[in-house]
């Protein structure tokens, strides 16, 4: 009798494992709930790299398809440099009452209404393609909810992580604000003689405001006192002197990323002669 029950339990075990290894079968089979290439995307993965998912899985391959570069739409960018300070705490073009990505509110984060097709204005994202699988819009939504954290903890040193316009971009004509995104928080007490714009005949177009946005404390938005012409400009930011931008623990500026303190940024772009979009 014991032999006979041990010989169901062990059938039992057996026939179990198989319907295990059917069900996985069939989820790989169809391609849902894998990533890029082709690796099993974990159902709950650790909050610290809820955000690396998301960028690996849905804006590189996703939307940055057309979120890219000076196009981009409505400005937003959703390439790995400059997603997160596109999205945290900043106001929605479309809809300017809410937020792209409001911590701690999924329901009233601007992205969430989009992928999810229930905004206001415009077309379920990604427009034109297929909705995002649900298993993405949860995790996006789930995210947010825990406080849209970054993807990691910051380098030590204070670094330039990207700027818009980027390095060799042509600008839309009537451009007259510059976005600088840090790899730290930075000193709000910055002043505007920390920025420096030339254009091509080596003239300072003076910057009217430098502020640090609310609740994006590693980004400086740049409002120039005109729009610039079409043109070649170069930007500067002071990692030495007086003026040098430092974060909030001290740390100045590493601005050839040398992986020293100290040194200015320095980064050219154009205008374009076309008509502002």
């Amino acid at each position: 009798m014991s032999g006979g029950s041990n010989n169901f339990l062990a059938a039992k075990g057996f026939l179990l494992t198989m319907l295990v290894l059917a069900l996985a079968a069939c989820t790989a089979g169809n391609g849902e709930g894998l990533d890029p290439n082709g690796q099993p995307i974990p159902i709950n993965p650790p909050a610290a790299s809820d955000f690396q998912q998301i960028q690996d899985t849905v804006f590189t391959p996703i939307c940055s398809q057309c979120h890219i570069g000076a196009n981009a739409p409505q400005g937003l960018r959703l390439d790995a440099a400059n997603s997160y300070a596109m999205l945290v705490n900043v106001n929605s073009n479309e809809v300017p009452a809410l937020k792209r990505v409001n911590p701690g509110n999924a329901d009233q984060s601007y992205i969430v209404q989009k992928i999810s097709g229930t905004a206001a204005v415009g077309g379920r994202m990604p427009l034109g393609q297929a909705p995002l699988p649900q298993d993405r819009i949860d995790l996006i939504r789930s995210w947010i909810a825990a406080g849209a954290q970054p993807a990691a903890s910051a380098p030590n040193n204070l670094t330039v992580t990207s700027v818009v316009p980027a390095a060799g971009e042509v600008a839309p004509a009537g451009l007259d604000k510059l976005t600088v995104v840090f790899a730290r928080d930075v000193d709000a007490s910055l002043t505007s003689s920390t920025f420096e714009v030339r254009d091509g005949f080596d003239q300072v177009v003076p910057v009217a405001t430098v502020q640090v946005p609310a609740g994006r404390p590693n980004v400086v938005e740049l409002t120039l006192t005109r729009a610039l012409p079409a043109g070649s400009y170069q930007l500067a930011i002071r990692g030495q002197g007086a003026v040098a931008l430092a974060d909030n623990a001290g740390h100045v500026l590493d601005g050839d990323a040398d992986g020293v303190a100290g040194g200015d940024f320095l980064m050219s772009f154009d205008v374009s002669a076309g008509a502002s979009r």
